[in-house]
């Protein structure tokens, strides 16, 4: 859609490897600003890559992007982690600010969402961003929670000894594969009380959300839950982690973060990051308890269409 001469919107189920450069470079100018940015730009790229296409790309995955000429000035994503929450994320270049660029993307993104029978959104912004937060109240936006971004350095990491053969003997961290997608499914739904079934999505095109990147936890013979581990660049990123509530409090959850973090240093990361709720406390205790320090928070708010 062409709104001036030089100003066009265009729509893609996928993010390109230019699409990827373009959107780091943007991106890393906006982050000059001291504001944290949540695109999940390269589990995303992961998504077209991934395994030559065995899986299709998830239907509620949409990109958004804001072209003024050749230069790409805004964008909006649309994404979901195989749950029955959809989040909305983006940026605007600084320049093209107070313009209503953004605003546009919304209109269309939200009109997408409901043709996916959504009625309701979680808009993203970084708690010190005012023209994020006076964004979202101005399209109705209502207070959801905060996320606290957590991150551990390599070396940080090494004051934080322990035995890995006690930890072996508690749990191990199995690398899933397609055959567990339906698994997966069904620990997201217990995790994450996701009770509603998303009827258009079949189960090839949630396999991808489910398993890429993920690792089920297990011990005694069973699977106690599972995480998930995204390989950046030089920093690894920690999500979707939950223990099953039969399992809980018994020192599952620490022991696989804890082999969760072997394997992200003996690959070579300079960092581990994580996202938890403020008000999680267990979780902030464990995370804390073994090196983790907060840097940023992330506001989540709720948009009923």
């Amino acid at each position: 859609m062409t709104y001036a001469d030089s100003e066009t919107i265009v729509m893609k189920n996928n993010i390109t490897e230019e699409d990827y450069k373009e959107l780091c470079s943007l991106e890393k100018l906006c982050k000059e600003e001291n504001i944290n940015l949540k695109l999940e730009l390269p589990y995303k790229l992961s998504l077209l890559e991934s395994k030559t296409g065995a899986f299709p790309t998830p239907s509620c995955m949409k990109e958004y992007f804001y072209y003024s000429g050749n230069a790409l000035v805004s964008y909006l994503g649309i994404c979901s982690f195989g749950g029955n929450i959809y989040e909305v994320n983006g940026l605007t270049h600084p320049d093209y600010r107070k313009r209503g660029l953004f605003k546009r993307l919304y209109q269309h993104a939200a009109k997408e969402c409901k043709s996916f029978e959504k009625n309701k959104l979680l808009l993203l912004t970084d708690g010190n961003s005012s023209s994020g937060i006076g964004f979202i109240e101005s399209v109705g936006g209502v207070y959801a929670f905060t996320e606290s971004r957590m991150t551990l350095s390599s070396a940080d990491y090494s004051n934080y000894p322990f035995d890995r053969e006690s930890i072996g003997k508690k749990v191990l961290l199995r690398e899933a594969s397609a055959k567990d997608a339906a698994l997966i499914h069904e620990y997201d739904r217990v995790l994450y009380a996701d009770e509603e079934e998303e009827e258009a999505d079949t189960l090839d095109e949630r396999s991808l959300t489910s398993v890429q990147n993920t690792y089920l936890i297990e011990g005694k013979g069973i699977t106690l839950g599972k995480i998930r581990i995204e390989m950046q660049e030089e920093e690894a990123f920690i999500y979707g982690f939950g223990i099953l509530p039969e399992y809980r409090g018994q020192g599952y959850g620490k022991a696989a973060l804890r082999e969760a973090l072997h394997i992200i240093f003996e690959k070579g990361c300079k960092a581990a990051a994580l996202d938890v709720e403020t008000k999680n406390d267990r979780a902030f205790s464990i995370y804390t308890g073994n090196g983790f320090h907060p840097v940023s928070a992330m506001k989540y708010y709720e948009v009923c269409l």
